[in-house]
């Protein structure tokens, strides 16, 4: 994608790389994923930010309701639903935890890791 700036509007060089780098992620993505929803994208990122939480902490921290969540998150990962017509994301693993097998932790997949990285790579560091 390029765009130009409009020599009007001023902005910084940093604001413009950040800019630049954010309009390559959504044309990378697209190509991807195009059939994820803002929410899907959403849990995605707050995973990829917080590292191993639960599904309460991911209603909480993006302020919506545990069912759009679990929905959510078994789109994410490699969870098999016979109902669903498209197949698993595989971006997200559940793990059990160790101490109280009722807790799940939903954390990113190898895949869900590249996807980041690829992601994350179209911005140059500060």
């Amino acid at each position: 994608m390029d765009i130009k700036p409009n020599t009007a509007t001023k902005h910084s060089k940093k604001d413009l790389e950040n800019l630049a780098g954010m309009a390559a992620v959504l044309k990378d993505f697209q190509g991807l994923y195009a059939e994820m929803t803002a929410l899907q994208m959403r849990v995605l990122i707050f995973v990829a930010m917080r590292g191993r939480c639960t599904g309460i902490e991911i209603a909480k921290g993006l302020n919506t309701l545990g069912s759009n969540v679990s929905r959510v998150v078994t789109v994410l990962s490699d969870i098999d639903v016979k109902r669903r017509k498209s197949a698993p994301l595989n971006l997200v693993e559940l793990q059990t935890d160790p101490l109280d097998r009722r807790v799940r932790y939903v954390v990113l997949s190898e895949r869900g890791k590249a996807v980041i990285s690829a992601m994350t790579g179209h911005f140059k560091p500060n």
